[in-house]
């Protein structure tokens, strides 16, 4: 029941100050505008004192009507019961004028008073009886903010489901129909569109409504107090306790500048800060908030702030205060063993945990270890193998070439120059090369014998391919040899095989192709092998 009261509570004074200054600042603040309260209340008293005074010059009608309008105006936020006479007046002045944009103007009055008062039933039925079809463009917007205010007054009211849900919908509806009438992105607008958004739960896109809203330097006081009161709300629903705070004291400032008695900001306030342990400045504060309350008086916000009241006064807190020292002291001694041996227990799951973490980091470490030797005594095999294999072509190699000079160089010194190109034949180049391959294949199976075989469990059997003897590999093969040797460089590759890049790329392209493997996959299943 407490918490209902209070959300309850909280939205009469709904939306915004952006400028969430240190929260001790605007407490301050609020205090210091507290101070001087009597001098707002006596602004407020001599303006309904000079509007009374008109009463007793009042020529005709329609500027009766007026007056009591007006003096509807000041007390509807301030005296409950005066606001409700002038607002009857009014509906009486204006039935007696027949003009029906005056009487719809004095039953949406009327509507307002009795929704403050938590008579919701008498208020929808003053608005139902209300006919709008005749009426002007600026009454009919009139209608339609008191019908979306009570339907969301009575969402707020009622926090049972579905029917919440239908009061919040009713609203949304009545507030699109005002929409129409209102001019976009004016301040009217814009405080139509942030309710709704609120009232819908889009809370990020309200605050975005309210800042727009915000930037209209001639927003009227009362308003600045309803937007303030608004995000503190929102803040409370988001979780955001100091924003909160500093939101619905802003709020509570502007409600003391105004001479606002209809108020919850200060009273929702109180509870935080008692929350909070701020007991002086939260007994002060709620009682504040209930004398403001007994001089509107309204039964609904009298029982409001009267339920919450006796949770925060100064007393309650005193015995509760002495009751938790009493049993502090009482089991000191207890808790003292228990607390010592809960950090004992604590170090020691500490040190265990870091025990745990070292083990596995020494396990992780020999593990990388493991596979750095296994890399590299890949790496030693391949390098003893190659450096055996390439002294020994190498020697053959120059030995060829050092017969070709001799060769060469008689038959210059013998001017045979007819017989020069037949030295240096191709077929001779060609076959070199073959064997540069073979003993390429050779060398490579003997680090890998099992290559061809897992090469071959990466394609579906009809493309699986073998070399024409099992000392050799295809063409292919040999481009992923080299890669599994770790030259990827497509340019190395065509050097090595005597192919242009672009054969070299077009044949990994359809190896990759034909496989079972995702491409992207392809090579690192090779470096696997």
């Amino acid at each position: 029941m407490r918490h209902i009261l209070f959300f309850i509570l909280l939205f009469l004074g709904c939306p915004n100050s952006w400028s969430a200054t240190q929260h001790s600042n605007v407490i301050q603040r609020l205090e210091n505008s507290l101070e001087h309260k009597a001098d707002y209340v006596k602004a407020k008293e001599t303006r309904i004192a000079d509007i009374r005074q008109q009463l007793a010059d009042v020529s005709n009608t329609l500027s009766l009507y007026q007056l009591y309008h007006q003096l509807y105006d000041e007390y509807k936020s301030y005296k409950y019961d005066s606001a409700h006479l002038y607002a009857q007046k009014s509906l009486e002045t204006a039935i007696a004028l027949r003009k029906k944009d005056y009487i719809i103007e004095a039953k949406c009055a009327v509507a307002f008073c009795l929704s403050s008062a938590g008579l919701y039933k008498e208020a929808f039925e003053t608005l139902e009886s209300i006919d709008i079809k005749e009426a002007s463009t600026d009454y009919r917007k009139k209608f339609f903010w008191m019908a979306s205010r009570l339907n969301y007054d009575m969402a707020d009211f009622n926090h049972s489901m579905p029917y919440q849900k239908k009061y919040v919908t009713q609203g949304g509806i009545y507030t699109d129909s005002l929409l129409r009438y209102l001019t976009p992105q004016s301040s009217d607008w814009l405080y139509a569109v942030a309710m709704r958004q609120m009232k819908e739960y889009h809370y990020d896109q309200s605050i975005e409504t309210f800042k727009s809203l915000w930037k209209d330097s001639l927003l009227d006081p009362h308003i600045k107090a309803i937007v303030s009161s608004c995000l503190g709300w929102i803040s409370i629903s988001q979780k955001e306790r100091e924003a909160a705070k500093d939101y619905l004291a802003q709020a509570a400032i502007y409600d003391n500048e105004t001479a606002t008695k209809e108020t919850t900001a200060l009273c929702v306030l109180a509870e935080m800060l008692y929350e909070d342990g701020d007991i002086e400045r939260a007994t002060r504060f709620v009682q504040e908030s209930m004398n403001d309350a007994n001089f509107y008086d309204a039964r609904q916000r009298k029982i409001q702030i009267g339920n919450i009241l006796p949770i925060i006064e100064q007393d309650r807190y005193n015995i509760i205060k002495n009751e938790r020292n009493a049993i502090t002291t009482a089991l000191i001694v207890a808790l003292l063993a228990v607390v010592c041996l809960l950090i004992a227990t604590y170090i020691i799951w500490k040190q265990i945990k870091k025990l745990k973490e070292a083990r596995k980091t020494i396990v992780d470490r020999n593990t990388e270890l493991q596979l750095t030797n296994a890399q590299l005594s890949e790496a030693n095999a391949i390098k003893n193998e190659y450096i055996g294999k390439t002294f020994y072509i190498n020697a053959q190699y120059i030995n060829k070439v050092e017969k070709l000079y001799k060769t060469l160089d008689r038959k210059i010194v013998t001017r045979q120059y007819e017989n020069l190109q037949t030295s240096l034949k191709e077929s001779e180049l060609m076959a070199d090369r073959k064997n540069m391959f073979n003993g390429f294949d050779e060398t490579f199976l003997k680090l890998f014998p099992h290559f061809i075989s897992e090469y071959n469990k990466l394609f579906d059997e009809k493309d699986q391919k073998m070399p024409d003897n099992e000392k050799s590999l295809t063409t292919e093969m040999r481009i992923f040899a080299l890669i599994r040797l770790g030259i990827t460089d497509s340019d190395s590759i065509a050097s090595f095989l005597d192919y242009s890049v672009h054969t070299i790329n077009t044949y990994k392209t359809r190896v990759k192709n034909k496989s079972i493997v995702d491409n992207d996959e392809f090579e690192q299943r090779i470096m696997a092998i």
